[in-house]
């Protein structure tokens, strides 16, 4: 879709992309300002690609964070049972409560 523009001189001019913007820059104020706009531009080029690498990371952070939960909550249900049982197994108990400080250390110390 275009944009029509009318400047301080009273000219309109039609914009269909960011091409024709920086042509009207050059044209109305020089080309060091259309490199400068150019420049800028690219620069939110850059950001975009940024941005894609923290979703990229923030995605593969929620997958170990799920990962890490899901061990958690099975060695939390091992303690479970073994704690319902009518004689307890202190070695496997002590076996399950380890594996989660391990895992907990691993995590706070990444």
């Amino acid at each position: 879709m275009a944009d029509v523009i009318r400047l301080s001189d009273g000219s309109v001019h039609t914009l269909f992309d960011d091409r024709d913007a920086l042509d009207l820059i050059g044209a109305r104020m020089g080309w060091d300002m259309r490199e400068w706009w150019e420049d800028r531009l690219s620069d939110d080029d850059d950001a975009g690609a940024c941005i894609e690498d923290l979703e990229k990371e923030a995605d593969r952070l929620r997958d170990h964070h799920r990962e890490v939960m899901a061990e958690l909550r099975q060695h939390s249900e091992t303690i479970a049972g073994l704690i319902r049982e009518k004689d307890i197994d202190r070695r496997a108990l002590s076996s399950a409560a380890g594996a989660i400080s391990c895992g907990t250390w691993r995590e706070m110390n990444r």
